[in-house]
């Protein structure tokens, strides 16, 4: 069952990720062509941009864990034994879900505030606490994403360092 809702995760995760890429580069295509050709500017084409762009940034961070894409200085790392390679990859594991639970507790207080506040945006008229929902939510999947490494490299199944050719 759990595999299943982890792969379900990852799906989804690609896909909006994919979309929503697309679509904004659709909005600003247009958004450019609208102002440098037909001298017309929508207003609410930068701040949908941003928003998704925000978004992505979020869902990015996550899926990068998934996928032990974060920029990391692996020279000392690839030197130690495997053993001590594994506790040091739990224990940077454990930091990251410190700290994206520290940011999820503040994201959550951030939204509430503002959803309590009424804020909206400028141009589209949007709630603003779905803009400041991401960092909640993907922090939230950051973190099941490092529990799940974290149980991978205790089972002795990935350590995060990739052989280069």
């Amino acid at each position: 069952m759990w595999k299943k809702l982890i792969k379900y995760c990852d799906q989804f995760e690609e896909t909006v990720l994919a979309i929503a890429y697309i679509v904004m580069l659709v909005i600003l295509a247009v958004q450019v062509f609208s102002r440098y050709v037909l001298l017309h500017s929508f207003r609410w084409a930068e701040e949908l941009a941003r928003y998704m762009f925000i978004w992505e940034i979020w869902l990015g961070a996550s899926y990068a864990v998934k996928e032990n894409r974060h920029i990391r200085i692996d020279i000392l790392i690839n030197k130690m034994p495997k053993k001590v390679r594994q506790i040091y990859e739990i224990f940077i594991a454990l930091v990251n879900i410190v700290f994206c639970g520290f940011l999820f507790y503040k994201g959550s207080a951030v939204v509430a505030m503002i959803s309590m506040r009424g804020q909206i945006s400028g141009a589209l008229h949007l709630p603003m606490q779905f803009v400041y929902l991401s960092v909640p939510v993907c922090c939230s999947l950051i973190i099941l994403r490092s529990i799940i490494y974290i149980i991978k490299v205790a089972k002795g199944e990935t350590i995060c360092i990739k052989e280069e050719v």
